[in-house]
């Protein structure tokens, strides 16, 4: 299987990649294949042990492949894995920099391991610093960052080689909204670029925002997998998400064949927007009080959903 998007060939592609560890009773990973278009932004989902984390590894290098074989840049990780190491960074979900040292510190540091000639991390240090909003920070030490600054100056961090493909391991958790949107918005700027990114997280807001093409990973094995647009149709049809001032009576809106999720939530399927005002207009002159209604919003989260039951079902 493979998803691709229009941004041009696979920059990135695993064929039949088997995994387990030692003492295990069954592979972390099981004949996983899929490709990644260059300058893309890939989604990989899936719930707690569903492989992500092992899949990471091996394609950064951190492990090295038991069955199968990862592609980057046109390189094979089975041939030339320190080549296809040096093509891409990981900004880990746990945070990897000293918090004793200042912002430049750490910085500092992680261009010598990166064994950069002063001019090349001169250009690197600025524009992981920009990227990183970093500016006012880089003399205090990284313990007295709050959480979103840490979470910018890990990214900082993983920009200085200046990776062709950049892995994100929920860059965004447990951090403010503010920084959150900080975070997204030089994600978005890094892809505008041409970086090609992997990204994932348990926002489906942000990954509905960012990402071209998305696939789902359980238990080892590929749940689905494809183009963004492809999957929310497949699993997520256009619907109108409504909240209510307080209980309607469920029978005197049966003819719009709503999803009940309590008294107050419900959704309504809904062909395109053209419906909206047929729609609403049936629910007030059913006598429901509208508090709220979306359409077209937070549809990944759904569609995951789907996907992950359809899984479960099997």
């Amino acid at each position: 299987m493979s998803a691709e998007s229009a941004a041009g060939a696979p920059f990135l592609s695993a064929t039949d990649v088997t995994y387990r560890y030692r003492g295990a009773a069954r592979e972390a990973l099981e004949g996983v294949s899929f490709q990644i278009a260059q300058g893309a932004c890939f989604g990989l989902l899936g719930p707690n042990g569903a492989g992500k984390t092992t899949l990471f590894s091996l394609m950064t290098g951190a492990l090295a492949l038991q069955g199968g074989d990862i592609r980057v840049g046109g390189v094979s990780a089975c041939s030339d894995l320190p080549k296809v190491r040096a093509m891409g960074a990981l900004a880990p979900q746990d945070l990897a920099f000293y918090p004793g040292l200042t912002g430049r510190q750490n910085l500092s540091f992680f261009a010598g391991v990166y064994r950069m000639d002063a001019k090349t991390w001169r250009k690197q240090f600025d524009e992981a610093v920009a990227v990183g909003q970093l500016h006012a920070l880089l003399d205090r030490r990284a313990e007295t960052y709050s959480g979103g600054e840490k979470r910018r100056l890990n990214l900082a961090i993983a920009l200085l080689n200046a990776p062709r493909i950049l892995y994100l391991d929920e860059p965004t958790v447990g951090i403010d909204a503010r920084s959150r949107r900080a975070i997204v918005d030089a994600i978005a700027g890094l892809k505008a670029q041409g970086v090609t990114i992997v990204y994932t997280s348990h926002y489906m807001e942000e990954v509905e925002q960012l990402c071209d093409a998305l696939m789902v990973v359980d238990e080892g094995r590929i749940v689905a997998i494809g183009g963004k647009q492809e999957l929310l149709q497949r699993y997520a049809p256009s619907a109108l998400i409504v909240t209510l001032d307080e209980p309607a009576r469920r029978d005197s809106l049966v003819a719009l064949q709503p999803a009940w999720q309590d008294d107050l939530h419900l959704t309504v399927p809904i062909a395109s927007a053209t419906e909206l005002p047929r729609v609403l207009n049936a629910m007030t002159a059913a006598g429901a009080k509208v508090a709220t209604a979306r359409y077209g919003a937070a549809r990944l989260e759904q569609a995951y959903l789907a996907m992950i039951g359809a899984r479960e079902a099997a």
